[in-house]
């Protein structure tokens, strides 16, 4: 008959306390946890001191809260599935409800502890501390969530667009060792028709009405017409195309173009 000699992960541990320390006695004298009610965990720290442990679990009618902490703050994480249990796995978020980890079971497993009854349990940190192995260290490279104006906490993937005459931009730069890394580059360059977007733009700025078309009439007829470049530009310029010298003049003024014709009539 063939024998296991190297089960897989969860059933070399399936007989042990993981994934708490071997040390801990799972039990606040009230009730007790069994041996496999979680098959592994995964927890995210951002802090100093790494022991994480359970420190209550409240149950209520509808739910069950499951409270991570460490020896500095009881409070840190929290997990929140819906009664009876279904999920397999045991999302944890952090006060700003940010992801903070997971905590992997089976529903047949975590439901044995809506057996307690409806209350709050507290442990410490001897009865619930998890392995070190479980306790994963994030260090802070910079923005990890934004708040809302309304008070609310946003993030994972978030898409940054500019408006109103800020331009975003995905750069590299290069630091000190030689390295590469990814940055982004805000630029505010102003909206020149931010007067155009308020609520009642007709009584605060007054529109570009450009040149579309000049034409030329005499009588009533027309003549000649003649349409802006490619870039919507006009080219109005005297010559002497009809006399050597012509006696009009184009000047511009902060008025606008002014057409005259220098001299007298002698």
């Amino acid at each position: 008959m063939a024998t296991i000699r190297h089960p897989e992960f969860r059933k070399e541990l399936e007989n042990t306390k993981y994934p708490f320390a071997s040390y801990a006695t799972l039990s606040n004298q009230q009730v007790n946890f069994l041996e496999g009610t979680f098959l592994d965990a995964h927890i995210y720290s951002l802090y100093d001191n790494y022991r994480a442990y359970i420190s209550r679990i409240d149950i209520t009618t509808s739910s069950m809260t499951i409270v991570i902490g460490n020896e500095e703050e009881t409070d840190l994480i929290t997990g929140t599935v819906a009664l009876p249990v279904t999920d397999y796995n045991i999302k944890l978020v952090d006060a700003n409800n940010i992801s903070a980890g997971v905590l992997v079971t089976e529903p047949s497993r975590v439901n044995l502890i809506s057996g307690w009854g409806l209350g709050s349990y507290e442990f410490s940190v001897e009865d619930t501390e998890f392995c070190v192995t479980c306790c994963m260290p994030v260090p802070r490279p910079g923005v990890t969530a934004f708040r809302l104006e309304n008070g609310d906490i946003l993030s994972g993937k978030v898409w940054l667009l500019g408006g109103d005459g800020v331009v975003i931009n995905a750069e590299e730069k290069l630091k000190k060792d030689g390295t590469v890394e990814p940055v982004i580059k805000i630029n505010v360059v102003g909206d020149p028709l931010y007067l155009q977007k308020l609520c009642d733009p007709e009584n605060l700025f007054n529109p570009v009405n450009a040149i579309r078309e000049i034409k030329v009439t005499q009588d009533s007829e027309e003549l000649h017409s003649c349409g802006p470049d490619d870039f919507g530009n006009f080219n109005i310029q005297m010559n002497d195309a009809l006399t050597a010298d012509p006696a009009l003049r184009i000047r511009t003024t902060p008025d606008g173009i002014l057409f005259n014709v220098e001299g007298d009539a002698n």
